[in-house]
């Protein structure tokens, strides 16, 4: 891009420059301000001088509203408008962004001040994006402004974190992992009233907090559970909940566009058919809790090699739509054993069905899905960007072939079952016993608790388990 056409694209977007009610201009911000519910994981309201930033997540979850939120947050701070830069980066080279950062220069010279630049979609950049930020940040004026880099693929994210290692400010957090809403906060914007219970974190699901938590939410057992079925019909994309609050269905144009970060975007290949990624998201569903046979899911696209198969798999991954759990040996992943494999999100796994492949999974299977994501969320809160790494959660496997489907070493030995069972369930806990001594597992209505000289056992109602180890720090969110 020129000189040129990179600042009017700036003029023309960066509102806030000429214009004190620029919010109400703003597409991504009329769009919220619209909405039925307020939301506002407010992920970047903590962003400091000289810090560089990297916020990923899927698209469609709410990056860019929050980087508008991010500026809005700056103004009424008392930095001066023109002193904070957006761009949205996708489709660009990485010679531009030199381009960017000369045009920022004429805008607002350095040496008046911080500067705060959000560069949106800088996954998207052709080229060598990272090369080119850690040459910028450390031969430019950029190397002195607060930097946020967003983005909706991980597959950089361990080159970035090494190649700027050094360069990102003495600031907490630079990593940054936006994710469709939990559960806590779905049942506030969908107007479930619950009481105002703490967050547990889930290696202390079998302690007293946790017991007088539960029983403070067992009154309201039957709003969870259907709160928790309309949740895993849903799922927690800002859109899809605004749908089904306006219209209590998912509209069409939504699923179309999904599909199409799917295929169009995160699995797009010249050799790679529309009917094998419907394919691909049908056996991922249809597997939901049990390890993946890559042959034979290479054998199902079309006698693909194995290869294809775990590239694609591990697009998925990247660009948050799917995640992996390996096999657990020594609580870290056993590298030649079967994966299991999850969506992100509930909506994901209705695309293929939508399209006509297949039929969305049952709440059983799904209940484990979106169990092992609310852990997801309580580690990343503790460790930001350890999702992307694909081995926070682990499934254990004994020697008779018996499984547990969620542990880990920060679970500090507390293994997490999903049966989504109405009535008996110790059987459910005996291979988390044998192993472990204790059991977490997810039910859907059954509460009770088994504690002797031999185990620790708590039977608790997913909704409830999700609600409870949900960290949600910072989150506003209500119905309007």
């Amino acid at each position: 891009m020129k000189p040129g056409e990179i600042e009017q694209q700036l003029t023309a977007t960066n509102l806030w420059w000429r214009d004190t009610n620029w919010t109400s201009r703003d597409r991504d911000l009329g769009c919220v301000a619209t909405a039925p519910f307020v939301y506002r994981p407010d992920i970047l309201a903590d962003i400091q001088p000289n810090g560089l930033y990297l916020l990923l997540g899927p698209r469609r979850v709410g990056k860019s509203v929050e980087i508008k939120r991010a500026v809005e947050k700056l103004i009424a701070r008392g930095v001066d408008p023109r002193r904070i830069f957006h761009a949205a980066c996708d489709g660009w080279r990485d010679r531009d962004l030199y381009t960017l950062v000369r045009s920022i220069d004429s805008f607002a010279p350095p040496e008046e001040g911080p500067r705060y630049v959000f560069l949106d979609e800088i996954t998207g950049v052709k080229g060598d994006w990272v090369a080119r930020i850690k040459w910028l940040r450390d031969n430019t004026s950029l190397g002195d402004d607060c930097v946020v880099l967003s983005g909706s693929s991980s597959e950089r994210l361990e080159d970035a974190t090494k190649a700027l290692a050094g360069r990102r400010g003495n600031v907490p957090r630079t990593n940054r992992t936006l994710l469709p809403m939990g559960f806590r906060a779905f049942c506030a914007v969908t107007g479930v009233e619950l009481p105002d219970v703490p967050s547990i974190h889930p290696r202390d699901m079998l302690g007293r907090e946790a017991a007088e938590a539960i029983r403070e939410l067992r009154v309201y057992l039957d709003d969870l559970v259907v709160a928790w079925e309309r949740y895993l019909d849903i799922g927690g994309l800002p859109q899809a909940v605004a749908n089904w609050i306006d219209e209590r269905r998912i509209g069409d144009a939504l699923l179309d566009t999904l599909w199409d970060v799917i295929h169009g975007d995160a699995l797009a290949a010249d050799d790679w058919t529309a009917a094998q990624t419907l394919t691909l998201l049908n056996a991922i569903t249809l597997r939901i809790g049990s390890p993946m046979n890559v042959s034979d899911v290479a054998r199902e696209l079309g006698d693909v090699s194995r290869d294809t198969v775990n590239n694609r798999l591990r697009k998925l991954e990247q660009n948050y739509i799917a995640w992996s759990c390996p096999q657990n040996e020594g609580n870290r992943a056993k590298l030649n054993a079967q994966r299991k494999y999850y969506m992100l999100d509930p909506l994901y796994a209705r695309i293929a069905p939508h399209r006509g492949v297949g039929t969305p999974p049952d709440y059983t299977r799904l209940t484990e899905q979106q169990i092992g994501v609310a852990l997801l969320r309580a580690r990343e809160a503790e460790e930001p960007g350890a999702i992307a790494r694909q081995d926070t959660l682990l499934y254990y496997r004994s020697a008779t072939r018996a499984e547990i489907d969620f542990t880990a070493g920060w679970l500090d030995g507390v293994p997490y079952e999903a049966k989504y069972t109405e009535g008996a369930w110790l059987r459910e806990t005996q291979t988390a016993t044998a192993a472990y001594g204790r059991c977490v597992l997810a039910t859907r209505n059954v509460v009770e608790r088994v504690s002797d000289s031999r185990r620790q056992l708590l039977a608790i109602p997913a909704p409830m388990l999700a609600l409870l180890i949900d960290p949600h720090p910072g989150i506003e969110a209500r119905r309007r």
